[in-house]
């Protein structure tokens, strides 16, 4: 076992934190998938509305590669599928009729996984619909059966804002968490497990891969960070993600042969009147779990965490990746001469305000950015939240000029989006760092 300490990184100092409790939402009224969530898929619909599906009924697969499909999380009808510009599908919406009833599929214990043969396992797992939580980095789309990766990281904590502990929402599940080791350890001989100092002994417990402990502030518990420390990316190289959380899916996929829908959603922030835990469904709509369980106010809806997380209204549906729903309020008040005031209320990175000179304290955030996007400053403040070796102000400016030749000397393809949200966060220009690295990533993919 290696241990890392990184040095770099903040925590944000937002309230709202999850009480360590656990309600049930196994039925919510509705469930979506939304095909957009997906970057690169072309999806074909394998539904229309007014179908009567099942648990593991195929909704949809991609064009590019039939076998990667994507099922239901719940037995019910389709009531709609919502389209945006240029006719993209956004949303398949079923309404759940409160059943279990289940597509069926293969079945195996512990030792049948670890002796599965690499290509029946693949099969299954693509058509068992948990093949997507794989993801290939670089570019974090979805793996492809066709290549080999050097190694497979599994992500057994998270340091993000109020994030979803996974010491808690998947205690219960060490069997299945074994089996999905198993299978990923049939996909690649060499499996890291990325874990916190204080991770439960479900993790620490497993035999066969390389166990890797990360302490700091965030962004010790992305996965990037632990691909740069661990074994880094190579060029010509494809290194393998995945969430503890959907290699719990994967075990259960395999050990009980039905497609597996339980998430443990973590419902955060000083928006959320009821900072709790649910057991529930994926795809689960976030009114269902949220309600009224609000402050007074304008609120906003994420779905992931308040650095990388995606916008969503109240009859939105959580993120296929999410664990998390962060509530925060909307700002829109103006500070008339706020920065001449001594800030002791307010949240500060830089030290501008006497807040960020004594620290300790948790703030009630909102979405109020305090100013205006303006030129960007070479300051290498960037550099004091990036845990990659990268140097992420050449980086982005390299991005803004499109120089491909660039980009790849400065690193960009051992980056992902969310490596720089931090970077955008503490931002004096107010620059949104993660969106330039995301469309620098675009065009490297699409020059090959």
């Amino acid at each position: 076992m290696a241990d890392f300490r990184i040095k770099q990184g903040y925590t944000v100092p937002i309230l709202g934190e999850a009480a360590r409790e656990l309600s049930d939402m196994l039925n919510p009224a509705f469930v979506g998938v939304c095909p957009v969530a997906f970057p690169g898929l072309k999806p074909r619909l394998d539904v229309s509305v007014d179908a009567e599906v099942k648990v593991g009924t195929r909704l949809f697969h991609d064009k590019k590669d039939p076998d990667v499909r994507f099922l239901s999380p719940a037995a019910g009808r389709v009531t709609a599928i919502n389209y945006g510009p240029r006719r993209v599908i956004e949303e398949i919406i079923i309404a759940t009729n409160g059943s279990n009833d289940s597509e069926s599929f293969a079945k195996h214990d512990l030792a049948g996984i670890a002796s599965m043969n690499r290509e029946t396992l693949v099969a299954e797992l693509r058509e068992g619909g948990v093949w997507p939580f794989i993801r290939r980095r670089p570019f974090n789309k979805i793996a492809s059966n066709e290549e080999t990766p050097k190694s497979i990281f599994v992500n057994c904590m998270d340091t993000a804002p109020l994030a979803n502990d996974p010491n808690f929402s998947i205690k219960d599940k060490q069997e299945a968490f074994k089996a999905g080791v198993a299978a990923m350890r049939v996909l690649c001989d060499q499996v890291h497990l990325c874990m916190a100092p204080n991770a439960a002994n479900q993790f620490k417990s497993i035999d066969g891969v390389s166990s890797h402990t990360f302490e700091g502030k965030h962004p010790a518990g992305l996965t990037g960070t632990h691909i740069s420390q661990v074994s880094p990316i190579n060029k010509g190289e494809v290194v393998w993600t995945v969430n503890a959380r959907d290699v719990v899916l994967v075990g259960d996929l395999l050990l009980n042969g039905t497609y597996p829908t339980e998430r443990i959603v973590a419902v955060a922030g000083p928006g959320a009147s009821e900072p709790r835990y649910w057991r529930t469904r994926l795809g689960v709509r976030i009114n269902d779990l949220v309600g009224d369980k609000t402050a007074d106010g304008e609120q906003r809806f994420i779905s992931g965490n308040v650095l990388s997380g995606q916008q969503k209204n109240a009859q939105g549906f959580l993120g296929f990746y999410d664990d998390l729903i962060t509530v925060i309020p909307e700002g829109r008040e103006q500070h008339f001469i706020g920065w001449m005031m001594p800030g002791m209320d307010r949240p500060s990175y830089t030290r501008n305000y006497l807040s960020g000179i004594f620290g300790g304290k948790g703030f009630k955030m909102n979405t109020n950015l305090n100013g205006g996007r303006r030129t960007i400053i070479q300051s290498g403040i960037w550099d004091r939240v990036t845990s990659l070796d990268v140097f992420p102000e050449f980086l982005v400016k390299a991005c803004l000029a499109e120089d491909i030749d660039a980009m790849e000397r400065l690193g960009i393809l051992e980056c992902d989006p969310e490596d720089f949200a931090l970077c955008t966060y503490i931002c004096p220009s107010k620059t949104e760092v993660s969106q330039i690295i995301a469309e620098g990533l675009e065009l490297m993919e699409r020059e090959g």
